[in-house]
């Protein structure tokens, strides 16, 4: 058996050796070789941070009176490198900082930490013009959203009342809807966090993108809407429709995925039954889109590019109109059940496919309407089903035909292997 002290010791040496190799390979890439230290150089520093730390008694201590010795050198090499009119970046600094700062984290956290803390230094390190790319195409009116709804989640969230009111015309519309004042906003923060990944995929990651990856990524925002956008482009551009089609099956998998990660927030052993039918479906409707795509493009005609933009569903006009339209559906899913029961709840699962099904099936997740783990999953199977169907109308009102044939197929096809999964498993 190895000693204790062994497994975080070669961990800093190992890390801090690729900490000093990839600082390395940044100044070469950038042209600069009058820099701070070596690999050696931050080999030293970790094995200095991680020594220093292990002195008995005082570890913690002397590891702190070491980061200011080792900062006051830094500094000293920061005023000669700003003094010689070279570039004023910190850099060697920080990760200098950083890779002193390892020893104690290999020693008190887990490995899985320690190899995200050095996966994280080396990605951004060698990021420099994605970052830049991606901060230059950021508006600021979105980062100023976004900052609302991070404070909205850490700061707002937790004080919402997780109870229903006790008195007043609070109390009253509280106990129609069945939901809790914190549950209408939880659902509100889980469905825009995820239509966000999408959203800062589509807008700033690839902004302009061929179209199967449009279709792929366009499924985890809003499947329906890239349908639409999709579709549309094959009226002016025929000669694409094998690969439009294509493109618009591919948002299916992504759509199930979407959902699975969605029922895992707030059902997580319903997500791992609910899986294993969504993943045979992504399987196979990628497969039909795959073999329909058609052959490469031919040589010197550039691959079809299509720009899909939609509002960002973190600012909070759209956030609020998701509330209401969570409370809305889950009346009328309440209303539903109370007079029609479980042969209602169906037929409103086949009707809502017609609209955006999100709205629905977080009401059914979690607004305490008193219905099985069972009812809930055959409802979103039946509602995603419906939701294929209708992308194929879609297809045929907004697309050419010959597009239009091929998506029924594979929607259709979903959809009717859906029905015939709930009819066995339900």
């Amino acid at each position: 058996m190895l000693p204790p002290q062994l497994t975080p010791f070669l961990l800093t040496i190992a890390l801090s050796t690729l900490i000093g190799i990839g600082l390395r390979e940044y100044y070469e890439g950038e042209g600069k070789f009058d820099t701070f230290g070596t690999v050696r150089t931050f080999i030293f520093i970790g094995m200095l941070g991680f020594i220093v730390y292990r002195i008995p008694g005082l570890g913690p201590y002397a590891f702190l009176m070491g980061m200011a010795v080792l900062g006051a050198f830094l500094v000293v090499y920061y005023r000669n490198k700003v003094s010689q009119l070279q570039s004023p970046g910190l850099i060697g600094v920080l990760i200098a900082m950083l890779t002193y700062s390892i020893g104690p984290v290999a020693i008190h956290e887990p490995h899985w930490y320690l190899s995200a803390l050095g996966v994280t230094i080396l990605l951004v390190l060698h990021s420099k013009g994605r970052i830049r790319k991606f901060t230059d195409r950021l508006e600021t009116g979105e980062v100023v959203t976004a900052c609302k709804f991070l404070a909205i989640t850490g700061v707002v969230l937790p004080l919402i009342p997780a109870s229903i009111p006790v008195e007043g015309w609070a109390a009253k519309v509280f106990a129609i809807v069945s939901v809790t004042p914190r549950q209408i906003w939880m659902a509100v923060v889980v469905t825009t966090a995820i239509s966000y990944t999408g959203y800062v995929l589509q807008t700033y990651l690839y902004p302009r993108k061929g179209m199967l990856l449009t279709g792929i990524i366009g499924g985890l925002y809003s499947s329906t809407m890239t349908t639409l956008v999709l579709s549309k482009r094959t009226r002016n551009t025929p000669g694409e429709a094998r690969e439009t089609a294509a493109a618009i099956l591919l948002s299916t998998p992504t759509m199930y995925l979407r959902i699975i990660i969605l029922v895992a927030a707030f059902m997580p052993v319903g997500a791992l039954r609910l899986a294993v039918p969504f993943l045979v479906l992504s399987a196979l409707v990628g497969a039909y889109a795959w073999w329909i795509r058609g052959g490469p493009a031919p040589e010197g005609v550039p691959e079809a590019e299509v720009e899909l933009k939609d509002r960002n569903p973190l600012e909070i006009n759209a956030a609020l109109l998701f509330a209401l339209m969570f409370v809305a559906v889950t009346v009328v899913t309440k209303f539903v059940l109370l007079h029609f029961k479980d042969l209602g709840l169906r037929m409103l699962s086949f009707l809502v496919g017609a609209s955006d099904i999100v709205p629905f099936i977080v009401s059914i997740l979690q607004g305490n309407l008193g219905i099985s783990q069972p009812q809930v999953l055959q409802a979103i199977l039946v509602a995603t089903a419906s939701n294929n169907l209708m992308k194929a109308v879609y297809a045929y009102l907004f697309g050419n035909r010959r597009a239009a044939h091929l998506v029924a197929a594979g929607m259709g096809g979903a959809a009717v292997l859906s029905f015939l999964y709930v009819a066995v498993a339900f």
